[in-house]
């Protein structure tokens, strides 16, 4: 993507961007001329810092404090980014509790927070943002999903995951043509957490064909992406960053050599 502004005049909402990939993301998108809305669950702090940062690179950014679990906390969250830097026209549904559970221990209340907050915020921000964008003539929406959503280990967590890629495609038929839905898909990703599980973090990078862990900043470039021209086609898509790590696998045989 060109390096000009091309977000310049946009305003962007990035959930859970006061650590981690959502970081990067909302750096990102600052970088190409957005205004963006830093949202937190509770590290208030560290959300300002970021919104600092960005006001820095020359573009407006403020912080906000939302617990997206609560459905009224989502539309307040909009309505007050709105009125501080105007009609959001970029929405990351980036915030997204973990928790891996098993299903028969896992309890009600993990359930309803992980499952409120990784899927039924995505639809409620939708809901709230879409009206704007229409009205403007332009829009982009973009989830964060995880490859936990392919496997069946991660409990409520990957079936959340799963369910937000639906969700994805469903939200892309019905915004359809003003309004763009994708998803970017990454894996393990390279930080500071999987540092310190030094013996999971090298059984990832084994078992992904490209030999490491996506990092924050390509997830970020990658949401940026697809808010840029060169996606304006693209909608309904969930782009997988994984290295190919979830590419199904067969174990060689060497049946025409005669082994099994």
């Amino acid at each position: 993507m060109s390096e000009i502004a091309v977000l310049a005049g946009k305003v962007a909402l990035v959930t859970g961007s006061s650590s981690g990939a959502g970081v990067a993301i909302a750096l990102e998108l600052a970088r190409h001329g957005a205004s963006v809305a830093v949202h937190c669950r509770s590290a208030i702090d560290e959300a300002v810092s970021v919104a600092c940062r960005i006001r820095k690179s020359g573009v407006e950014s403020v912080a906000f404090k939302a617990d997206l679990a609560d459905a009224d906390a989502c539309a307040t969250l909009v309505d007050e980014v709105e009125k501080a830097l105007g009609p959001i026209s970029v929405l990351v549904n980036n915030a997204g509790p973990f928790a891996d559970a098993p299903f028969r221990t896992l309890t009600p209340s993990a359930w309803d927070r992980v499952m409120s907050a990784n899927l039924r915020a995505p639809w409620l921000l939708a809901q709230k943002v879409a009206p704007a964008m229409e009205r403007m003539g332009w829009g982009r929406i973009v989830n964060l999903g995880a490859t936990s959503g392919f496997v069946r280990t991660h409990s409520v967590y990957g079936l959340a995951k799963a369910s937000l890629l639906h969700l994805t495609e469903s939200l892309a038929l019905e915004l359809a043509p003003t309004i763009t839905v994708n998803a970017v898909v990454p894996s393990q990703i390279a930080s500071a957490r999987t540092d310190t599980m030094p013996v999971y973090k090298a059984a990832a990078i084994d078992g992904t064909p490209l030999g490491r862990l996506v990092t924050e900043e390509e997830i970020g470039r990658m949401v940026a992406l697809l808010c840029s021209a060169d996606f304006d086609f693209v909608t309904g898509r969930s782009i997988v960053m994984d290295g190919g790590r979830t590419l199904p696998r067969f174990p060689r045989l060497n049946i025409a050599d005669g082994a099994v």
